[in-house]
């Protein structure tokens, strides 16, 4: 039976609507898919002592002697539980849903304030140059994804994704549009979701 399709539009000063079924994103996740104790660690340090002992029963696999190590593989699944976490404490005032894009702006802003982020944004992308490096970034830090992006004309930019566990509805969707308002101007996103990882993602500006 293939997956309903589910297309609709987004503007950058119009928050997400709708409920999300944490539990079953987080089912949705192969149980065989992994992802390094970098990522978890950097989530959990985000956290209170009393909220990261709430999320520790939840866990698939908890990290031995209580703390992830940067270069060992964790279930994919669990790192779901502690973005979701984050996501209700940084933007408490919205939904899970809105909440997630709103931390993947956050991210893009984490990255640019790094030293390799200084050191991309001396190389003076503008949006369509930034967008189409998205998918060799992906890459290194999410190599389970497969993403595509090539442009359909000036001024838009389409990503094929595949593999896209958890998110692919918000947290990715703010991740494009903080790429684009890096550059002061705002995108307007056309989404096509093919099921739970999979969908394209046409990101267009003037």
């Amino acid at each position: 039976m293939s997956p309903v399709v589910r297309r609709f539009r987004v503007t950058v000063r119009e928050p997400l609507l709708g409920e999300v079924d944490e539990a079953a994103r987080v089912a949705s996740v192969p149980r065989e898919l992994t992802t390094k104790g970098m990522y978890f660690a950097h989530f959990v340090s985000r956290l209170g002592p009393e909220e990261v002992s709430a999320i520790w029963p939840k866990l698939m696999l908890p990290p031995r002697h209580g703390k992830y190590q940067p270069f060992l593989d964790y279930p994919f699944a669990d790192v779901l539980l502690w973005v979701h976490a984050v996501a209700r404490k940084a933007h408490p005032r919205h939904a899970l849903l809105e909440a997630l894009r709103l931390l993947g702006r956050d991210t893009v802003k984490v990255f640019l304030a790094s030293n390799a982020g200084r050191i991309v944004k001396t190389m003076n992308f503008g949006p369509r140059q930034a967008l189409l490096r998205m998918p060799e970034m992906w890459k290194v830090t999410d190599p389970q994804n497969i993403v595509t992006a090539s442009e359909l004309e000036p001024g838009c930019v389409r990503f094929e994704v595949a593999g896209f566990y958890g998110w692919i509805d918000c947290g990715l969707i703010g991740t494009l549009e903080q790429v684009v308002l890096n550059h002061h101007v705002d995108p307007v996103i056309d989404v096509e979701l093919h099921g739970a990882a999979q969908g394209r993602f046409e990101v267009s500006w003037k």
